[in-house]
């Protein structure tokens, strides 16, 4: 505990003047501004779902003897569909349980979610007044965010949001630019056995609480494009994990990456920091893609596979079929019309993500030459072919 609220006080110092690797001098009296408001809610936060947590242990104590069978991790490189293929995981509600976003943030806890749940039900008495209020206001604060991932507090969300208090959730480098969490980026290769068995104590935890809430049978799914570089570990930590591992062509994955996080640097900082990121992101991103092949790879036989951004979009459904041969799975009836469904709807979709190489300062020649065994392996066409 000592460590980690050092920890804190170390990044609460260091978000308010970063210097971005040498490429930005001065303060932004922007991100003076975000920080002033940021800490206060997240530190406000982070008590409350402390408090709810530790509650567990008192009023849910079972939870800690909750076995997490089988669970299934999508992966990969970000960008590359990992979003898409969850939600449609995520509709095999007979076999699967995931998190969605309102669980990660405001109810970690089984505690907090038997209260929001209570709330609900009083709510839909009296015609749900605090529902529709509550999805207003959802859509002003995230429905900006649409085009580049669009999400709601009800959808399916990355768990990894799961590791924030205890400062194992690599989107904190967006508040706080700092060597401590890029180190998260190569966990698998930089981080301390201490620090990735701490980490995992944690996320156990979490995977527990969330089963004991939404039932013991029932398969956990989760997926972080961040998780990647934790592959090795997380195999470890859960002998009987299942991974898909997501990959999509470098040309349109890298400065679709670099455009998202460049957007949420300047939402903290509103200066042009888009060296830093772009830097710092083309080298995460030649890691990822050669940690997901080779852990991919390594794995047991019925244990892993590999889903690429574009076949996984042509035939989203014969996709996912695919996988549950892999893992010996069939999906029932009701799961493969689902699928159908998700086969039409796919065929009419178009992205409102738009970005291009120039604009974003990535150097077609620089990505050829980074992402090269990318391009040969996959037989994708490199820039300007």
């Amino acid at each position: 505990m000592g460590a980690l609220l050092k920890a804190y006080g170390r990044l609460f110092v260091r978000s308010w003047c970063p210097d971005y690797g040498g490429t930005l001098k001065g303060v932004s009296p922007r991100r003076w501004l975000v920080m002033a408001l940021f800490w206060p809610l997240f530190v406000l936060l982070q008590a409350i779902n402390g408090a709810g947590l530790l509650l567990d242990y008192l009023l849910f104590p079972d939870f800690r003897r909750v076995r997490v069978r089988e669970p299934l991790f999508v992966v990969g490189v970000p960008r590359s569909g990992t979003t898409f293929l969850h939600r449609l995981l995520a509709g095999d509600r007979e076999r699967f349980t995931t998190t969605a976003l309102w669980e990660l943030i405001f109810a970690p806890s089984i505690t907090q979610r038997f209260f929001w749940r209570g709330v609900g039900r009083l709510d839909a008495l009296v015609g749900a007044p605090l529902s529709r209020l509550f999805f207003r206001l959802e859509r002003w604060v995230l429905g900006g965010l649409d085009d580049v991932h669009q999400t709601g507090l009800r959808d399916p969300e990355e768990d990894y949001l799961a590791l924030l208090p205890v400062l194992g959730c690599f989107l904190l480098v967006l508040a706080v630019p700092d060597p401590a969490l890029w180190r998260l980026t190569y966990a698998d290769r930089d981080l301390p056995a201490a620090e990735k068995r701490r980490l995992m104590a944690a996320y156990r935890r979490f995977v527990q609480r969330h089963l004991y809430f939404h039932g013991e049978h029932r398969t956990f799914l989760s997926k972080n494009p961040s998780f990647t570089p934790f592959m090795a570990t997380l195999a470890d930590a859960f002998p009987d994990a299942r991974f898909i591992g997501c990959l999509r062509n470098p040309t349109a994955a890298v400065p679709s990456q670099i455009n998202s996080i460049v957007i949420g640097g300047k939402l903290f900082d509103g200066r042009d920091t888009a060296d830093y990121w772009r830097e710092g992101f083309l080298a995460m991103l030649d890691y990822y893609y050669r940690h997901l092949l080779e852990q991919l790879d390594g794995l047991p036989e019925g244990r892993g596979a590999l889903s690429v951004m574009e076949t996984l979009a042509a035939a989203p459904g014969e996709s996912v079929s695919g996988f549950y041969r892999t893992f010996g799975w069939t999906p029932s009836p009701a799961y493969r019309a689902f699928l159908d469904g998700e086969d039409r709807r796919a065929a009419g979709y178009r992205s409102g993500h738009r970005y291009s190489l120039e604009n974003l300062g990535v150097d077609p020649g620089r990505l050829a030459a980074t992402f090269g065994w990318v391009y040969d392996r996959f037989g994708y066409p490199r820039p300007g072919d």
